[in-house]
């Protein structure tokens, strides 16, 4: 094949099938959380040797930046959030930070969001702007952003970047209500034989024990499971319920809805059954209270 017609064979391909190298590759961050998702869009630096980072001439001091290059660094939330307590409501924002030597940074989210990195937005009060501050961290050659802490209420968006590192706390908007009035809660304690209906232990039979503690409907099995041991008893319906499973520091780390809901059935204000069922909606179990 000719040199002319290996040229032309080249041009001829469709740009979107054509490789682009970028010194700021395109990437993504994504993550729920109880139901919220939180998305970050951004093109990602490298180091490649240039030190220092900041206070140089990469990022200079005062200067708003975007925490990454190019198009500016987006952050998309499906509803409403907090980072370190300052209310973000859903939506998608641009992200910058005004970069201080001796001070703590200023994060801005700013709801008008394709700009390009040397074109950062003016003052406005739409604008949300909180401090934060920066810390040594281990070595990032590429700009990268993470959730690397969760919990079943929030974590932590983190940004790393040669050696310095920035946290946020983030927190979301709960889906279920895990207290609940003593009044609320009577109809249900009490002491149920229970009796499974799945193999292997199809007709094995316990008791579960359902108590109110801390303002909290929980449950237990006799003999007490080595994994759920005491529960939290989460409605999430009239009469409906799913179990939430704590750590070792007593906090709630899953709740396993739809795989495991406990529907009673109630008489004369009292509830005198109950059926569990999987996320096919199939009876595994069931009970009966104990006189």
């Amino acid at each position: 094949m000719s040199f002319r017609k290996v040229v032309f064979t080249a041009l001829a391909i469709p740009s979107a099938a054509v490789a682009q190298i970028r010194a700021s590759e395109i990437g993504t961050m994504s993550q729920i959380i109880d139901g919220t998702k939180l998305t970050m869009e951004y093109s990602r630096p490298r180091a490649r040797g240039r030190q220092p980072l900041f206070g140089g001439r990469v990022v200079r001091w005062n200067e708003v930046w975007t925490p990454g290059a190019n198009w500016a660094t987006t952050l998309e939330t499906s509803k409403d959030i907090t980072l370190d307590g300052h209310r973000v409501p859903k939506g998608k924002y641009s992200v910058w930070l005004v970069v201080k030597e001796r001070e703590p940074w200023l994060m801005i989210l700013d709801p008008r969001v394709r700009r390009y990195h040397e074109d950062p937005p003016d003052s406005t009060g739409a604008q949300i702007r909180f401090p934060v501050s920066p810390a040594a961290g281990p070595f990032a050659e590429v700009l990268t952003w993470s959730m690397p802490a969760l919990t079943t209420s929030g974590g932590t968006l983190a940004l790393n970047w040669g050696t310095t590192a920035i946290a946020m706390n983030v927190g979301v908007q709960p889906s279920f209500r895990l207290t609940m009035d003593a009044t609320e809660a009577a109809p249900y304690v009490g002491r149920y034989d229970y009796t499974s209906l799945i193999a292997p232990d199809s007709g094995k039979r316990s008791v579960l024990v359902v108590t109110y503690e801390d303002s909290t409907l929980k449950g237990r099995w006799e003999p007490n499971d080595p994994y759920f041991r005491t529960f939290a008893l989460i409605r999430i319906a009239p009469n409906w319920f799913a179990p939430g499973v704590y750590d070792d520091k007593g906090r709630i780390y899953e709740v396993y809805k739809p795989e495991m809901t406990f529907e009673f059935t109630l008489a004369n204000g009292k509830a005198t059954s109950l059926e569990i069922r999987n996320e096919d909606d199939k009876v595994e179990a069931q009970g009966r209270r104990k006189p």
